[in-house]
């Protein structure tokens, strides 16, 4: 009877210590309370008309702009490399249906969202977590703006930064900690990505698997070979043969291809990169190669933000912020061109150990693993900051292919709109913590956030 009161008593004290836990400290939003006494705050229906519309129109042009800006810098790649006309530059970049969509959505959503928000406040005569709740699903309904074939990617990108504000708010409270949980979830995601892109491609963005097939330097054809030999399924060597012609082929590689049987261990390396001769040659060429190609690309991503949202410090010290640019630049383009060649290699040093006896499956589910394996040690190579961007970045497309794998074995069912309600969801918790406790939000999040939609 005795050890039931003390387990009840143990139970219950837990309790209260989580509550506890949960319970924020007065003391560690006294800032953020001294910050709102300073906020624009329209006290009557007419100012709350003004301000919301302002704050949509400014919400509109920067986000027109950014979009705009970046299309610029694209096309003009485009324009060196002799793929388009410099005279179509403007029209292309600022008249394009993807500059004025993104710009639409950033204005409904920040009049909506400031129209809400100071609505409820007004109304109920307090200024809490709730109101800013509210207001953030009911601006969520700015992501019809954008086009449908869009706005799931959108909505789980706003569910992943949900999911790591709630995350971070309860790292604060001592609640939840993973030492470099950024790399893990980075490794996790990718696992499931290059399972996607060796076995599933149909659940993966057919632009997104097209910048994966461009930056892994592995023909489309190779890949559905060796998926189909994976499965089981036979091939013949006038079909290998045939395929790996088309790309410059050793000599080597056409003997090995000509003496390929209907069902292998796996295909050979010298199908793989039937170009050059050696495992390890390819893998330094795929790590020059990717970064010489994505070196414009990084350039771009890392450069158009600091003219936009550092305008100020670039002035002041323009040498400085651009040598910290290039640094970035050049950690981007190795982080990913680590990636690529450890991913090459282990593929090929599976083949070595398949036909040392040392292996003797090629099981689909190798493709997934060796994902995390050269992801994750490769994420290290990029800035602390960036690392759990990169992490966030990836997981709505992992969990958009396994959820697709799941439905194509009825596993799961689909929701009309769903998309809609997720963003809303994933937005009425955002703007509740950038209402409150702007700090569990990450950086660029409350940057962005800022520097599109103002505090209040």
């Amino acid at each position: 009877m005795d050890s039931k009161r003390l387990q009840a008593n143990q139970r219950t004290s837990s309790y209260q210590r989580l509550k506890a836990k949960l319970h924020r400290d007065p003391a560690s939003y006294a800032d953020i309370t001294e910050q709102k006494k300073t906020w624009p705050r329209p006290d009557n229906l007419p100012e709350l008309w003004i301000h919301a519309t302002k704050g949509g129109a400014r919400a509109f042009l920067l986000a027109y702009g950014l979009r705009g800006g970046v299309n610029f810098c694209l096309y003009l790649l485009r324009v060196l490399r002799r793929r388009a006309r410099f005279s179509r530059i403007l029209e292309a970049s600022f008249k394009h249906e993807t500059a004025i969509r993104f710009g639409s959505m950033f204005g409904v959503f920040a009049f909506l969202w400031k129209f809400v928000n100071n609505g409820m406040r007004i109304y109920r005569n307090k200024d809490d977590r709730l109101n800013g709740f509210v207001a953030g699903g009911v601006a969520g309904l700015a992501i019809l703006c954008e086009r449908a074939d869009r706005r799931a990617d959108i909505a789980q990108q706003l569910l992943v930064r949900a999911l790591q504000g709630g995350y971070n708010a309860g790292k604060a409270r001592d609640i939840l900690h993973f030492k470099n949980g950024d790399a893990l979830l980075f490794g996790i995601c990718c696992a499931q990505i290059l399972y996607a892109y060796t076995m599933q491609p149909d659940t993966l963005a057919p632009g997104y698997y097209s910048f994966m097939l461009k930056t892994a330097k592995v023909p489309k054809d190779v890949l559905q070979l060796n998926a189909r030999n994976v499965r089981g399924l036979p091939i013949s060597s006038s079909e290998t043969l045939e395929i790996i012609k088309r790309y410059r082929p050793t000599s080597n590689a056409l003997a090995i291809a000509k003496a390929v049987p209907s069902h292998p261990p796996a295909v050979p390396c010298e199908v793989i990169h039937p170009w050059i001769d050696g495992c390890q040659t390819t893998a330094l060429e795929r790590f020059l190669k990717v970064c010489q190609g994505m070196l414009p690309i990084y350039g771009t991503l890392h450069f158009v933000p600091m003219l936009l949202f550092r305008t100020g410090q670039f002035a002041k010290s323009p040498v400085q912020m651009l040598s910290k640019t290039a640094v970035a630049t050049l950690k981007s383009c190795s982080f990913l061109g680590l990636f690529v060649m450890l991913y090459q290699y282990q593929i090929c040093m599976h083949r070595k150990a398949l036909d040392a006896g040392l292996l003797t499956t090629n099981s689909k589910y190798l493709y997934g693993i060796f994902g995390f394996f050269c992801s994750y040690p490769a994420l290290f190579l990029e800035e602390k900051k960036r690392r759990g961007e990169l992490a966030l970045y990836c997981l709505p497309i992992a969990l958009k292919s396994f959820y697709q794998i799941l439905y194509q074995r009825k596993l799961i069912v689909r929701i009309q709109h769903f998309e809609v309600m997720l963003t809303s969801f994933a937005m009425a918790i955002i703007m509740s913590f950038y209402q409150d406790e702007p700090e569990v939000l990450s950086s660029f999040v409350r940057k962005l956030m800022f520097k599109f939609f103002g505090r209040n």
